[in-house]
């Protein structure tokens, strides 16, 4: 099952509503509920989605304890409440509800679907949602509760409407310390994972760069090099540091330079 970080805003049983903040880069209060109001679960987003109504997708985690605001879960999607909302012009957009588990949790570790959710907790879930935006003055209809499968895909499709904002740049050796080649299977296996978890990569092989650094004994060595780049729209640092162990290992490398910067397009 595929895995996401999850951000919270909002904890379980908050009577409290904490909105993210990209240009203060923290967490406001925007509101707060009615007496005896709360939120049953931790209540956040999946950072690097654009969902229909503008914003980064919805998560309902469901686990034994609230977090707090800012906590950074890995969580993986059991299935979501597919809902639409009238906008102020009087439109529908969708404004979906992904239900997530973290990985972290010991009483839901076998939870991998949604159907494995009790019917009245996801009844008591659909309740609230349309009972709070009832508050707000919104219309909220919920329409199905989507598989985990489905619940993956959207977030897929949500992730490739937001526009890369960062460049990753993986720094490959052509050959190793004596000289020899390393075989092609090697970089062939680079770049089909990067087209797999990416949607596509751009290769530097034509005219390898030259890196040089100093050994132990202070000799210089040369290495010529494979540039791998991919655009991301946020930098998933477990996944970089766990993919940089394994090609530190299949090419022999006590370091590999796997480098991020920021980056605009010319408009």
């Amino acid at each position: 099952m595929k895995h996401f970080n999850c951000t919270i805003e909002t904890p379980k049983h908050s009577n409290a509503k904490y909105n993210y903040d990209p240009h203060c880069g923290g967490f406001v209060l925007a509101k707060y509920l009615p007496v005896g109001f709360v939120f049953p679960y931790d209540f956040g987003f999946i950072p690097g989605t654009l969902g229909e109504d503008g914003d980064p997708l919805d998560v309902v985690v469901i686990s034994e304890q609230g977090t707090f605001p800012g906590c950074i879960l890995s969580c993986r999607v059991i299935g979501a409440i597919k809902a639409v909302q009238k906008d102020d012009a009087g439109n529908e957009i969708e404004n979906d509800r992904f239900l997530v588990v973290p990985e972290a949790s010991k009483i839901l570790e076998n939870v991998q679907r949604v159907v494995q959710l009790p019917e009245k907790l996801l009844e008591e879930l659909q309740n609230f949602f349309v009972a709070y935006n009832k508050l707000e003055g919104r219309h909220f209809q919920l329409k199905k509760i989507l598989s985990a499968k489905d619940a993956i895909k959207a977030i897929e499709v949500a992730k490739n409407n937001v526009a890369p904002t960062n460049k990753i740049e993986i720094f490959v050796p052509l050959s190793n310390n004596e000289g020899n080649s390393f075989p092609d299977y090697l970089y062939k296996n680079i770049k089909r994972q990067l087209i797999r978890d990416f949607g596509g990569m751009t290769v530097y092989k034509r005219t390898p760069a030259e890196g040089i650094w100093a050994n132990d004994s202070k000799q210089q060595i040369k290495d010529e090099l494979v540039v791998y780049e991919v655009m991301v729209s946020e930098i998933d640092c477990s996944y970089w540091t766990e993919y940089k162990h394994k090609l530190e290992q299949q090419f022999g490398q006590k370091e590999l330079v796997i480098r991020q910067s920021p980056m605009g397009l010319i408009t």
